[in-house]
């Protein structure tokens, strides 16, 4: 990691957006460029770590095995494409032109921040050891899942009793509830849920203390779904517990820690996920107040487009 980001340009891109994009789009200077940079690509513009020079030469393919990646070999090729890189020409390694705006291809992203006043709550999903399992399969612990969910004030407000005294309960709210059902925060992968196949879902909230303008809150929750279509057919079932304080003076939480473990049944093993015959395996989930790293900022919910409301969508910058 250090070798390439001392000696490259490093960018990460979709190889998928790319091969999809318009006819007209591919026309342009940007898809251009990539195509004759990954002539010499295995398998050309397809997903890879791959080398080229700023005049669209191919160097090397820098991944290398798979599903477990080789540190020692990936750097030595990178060493190797220098080492190329530094004996050709200048006419030869450089651009005789420089890219403008007008030759995008991709439409340029921006980063979704959300508003201020929100609830942003991380999620961080792990599957257990099981029998068999090996690196190509998704459910392997050394593979996680990061998503984020977010909630108004008035949402995460319903995450509190409300009448605000030791030992008073309350419901969670809707909005939450459908984020932890529908959007998959507490299992790997992200297969369609809706109501129809969401057989229990219920979250508690209890005041334990209170200090001043300060509450103690402790959750329990219980969830069951179960999904048998073409486009999911699989089935999870677990259980929630967790801990906030909320700050009543100032309308917020300032701690939050719900913790998830649940078995999850994927009644049918998809080759491009899995090579195990294991369908039941466990699952455990982390949902914390976000801890806003700058490395992973930026990044909405995973299903922010088509779970979250159009009111929420018109605050973010």
């Amino acid at each position: 990691m250090s070798y390439a980001k001392d000696h490259f340009v490093c960018v990460a891109a979709s190889d998928v957006k790319y091969n999809s994009l318009p006819e007209a789009a591919k026309t342009k200077g940007e898809y251009q460029f990539l195509r004759k940079a990954l002539t010499g690509a295995p398998h050309g513009i397809h997903q890879g770590i791959y080398v080229v020079t700023p005049s669209a030469k191919y160097l090397k393919q820098a991944n290398v095995g798979w599903p477990s990646p080789d540190p020692v070999k990936a750097l030595a090729i990178l060493r190797d494409a220098v080492a190329e890189y530094e004996s050709m020409s200048k006419s030869e390694r450089l651009s005789k032109s420089a890219l403008a705006p007008d030759d995008r291809s991709m439409s340029e992203g921006h980063d979704i921040l959300p508003d201020p006043s929100w609830l942003k709550i991380r999620s961080t999903t792990r599957s257990y050891p099981f029998q068999g399992m090996d690196l190509f399969d998704l459910r392997n612990p050394a593979y996680y899942k990061l998503d984020r969910l977010w909630l108004t004030a008035e949402s995460a407000r319903e995450l509190v009793p409300k009448k605000l005294e030791v030992g008073e309960k309350g419901t969670i709210g809707d909005q939450a509830l459908r984020h932890l059902t529908y959007d998959c925060h507490q299992m790997l992968g992200c297969p369609p849920w809706w109501k129809e196949t969401v057989k229990k879902s219920e979250m508690t909230v209890q005041v334990a203390s209170k200090k001043g303008h300060l509450f103690d809150l402790r959750y329990v929750g219980k969830f069951e779904l179960d999904s048998d279509t073409k486009y999911n057919k699989s089935s999870y079932r677990g259980s929630l517990l967790g801990k906030a304080v909320w700050n009543d003076r100032e309308k917020k939480f300032v701690r939050l820690k719900w913790v998830t473990l649940g078995e999850r049944n994927r009644k049918e093993l998809k080759l491009n996920e899995t090579k195990s015959k294991v369908h039941v395996t466990t699952v455990g989930a982390v949902l914390e107040l976000d801890p806003m790293h700058s490395n992973d900022q930026g990044l909405a919910p995973h299903r922010w487009e088509d779970a979250y409301p159009q009111e929420m969508k018109m605050r973010v910058k």
